[in-house]
């Protein structure tokens, strides 16, 4: 499961690229992104991260099972790269025990 959420993370880093933003993903300060997915979609942010470039990745998601991740810039405006549906909230797994 750390493996499919790292590429989970590496695909979003790469939509969040220069080279996508120009593609038309939604770009708009944060408080407008996130009143926009609780209106329409019931979703609030459920995790977060700080990514290398100064970047904020969050994960917003909805009791129906909706899921929206976006990035915020360190200016504020928050750019919705990738959504969909199935959102499950995983538990951490426990460290697996060292062999003795």
């Amino acid at each position: 499961m750390r493996v499919l959420g790292f590429f989970v993370v590496l695909l979003a880093a790469y939509l969040a690229s220069g080279q996508a933003l120009a593609q038309g993903i939604v770009c708009a300060p944060r408080a407008e992104i996130l009143r926009m997915l609780a209106k329409n979609y019931r979703e609030v942010v459920v995790n977060r991260g700080l990514v290398s470039n100064g970047q904020v990745l969050e994960v917003a998601a909805s009791p129906a099972g909706t899921w929206s991740l976006f990035f915020t810039q360190p200016d504020g405006t928050s750019c919705l790269v990738l959504f969909g549906t199935a959102w499950q909230a995983v538990a951490p797994a426990p460290p697996e025990q060292e062999a003795q």
